[in-house]
């Protein structure tokens, strides 16, 4: 039979240990609870020269995208609910262009659902032709 001691706690010792190890957990809570707010905004997405870059605000739901480069190119992004075997392409529910790098970015909301899921993509374009995209999850 396995007997169980109360540990003795000293009155000095133990109760600073006690202020401490509390401490510690409140921090770590508020530590999850930040990071878990900060988590409800996909970071930007960038294309992979640095020429343009697209950005996802969960609060108000709206795509920003920015033309970084004077190259003759825009930079279009979009928020889209991803193909089930495809998550590079899908259905739009935002597109958003900004055509030139004027130092002005191209902003568009939309109220879309909290519970669906949705990604994020960020391509180049001239006219018609829309090229060098890259795409990432937003939630």
């Amino acid at each position: 039979m396995l007997r169980l001691r109360k540990a003795m706690i000293h009155p000095v010792v133990g109760g600073a240990w006690r202020h401490r190890i509390t401490a510690v957990v409140a921090t770590a809570t508020a530590g999850v609870l930040l990071t878990a707010g900060a988590a409800q905004a996909a970071s930007p997405i960038w294309l992979s020269d640095g020429s343009g870059v697209a950005n996802w605000t969960e609060d108000g739901d709206r795509l920003t995208v920015c033309d970084q480069a004077a190259d003759g190119w825009g930079v279009r992004g979009y928020i889209y609910r991803p193909n089930a075997g495809d998550p590079a392409n899908g259905t739009v529910l935002i597109k958003v262009s900004d055509p030139s790098s004027n130092s002005d970015c191209a902003s568009a909301s939309a109220d879309i659902s909290e519970s669906i899921a949705i990604n994020i993509k960020v391509c180049n374009y001239a006219g018609d032709v829309v090229t060098y995209c890259r795409y990432t999850s937003a939630r």
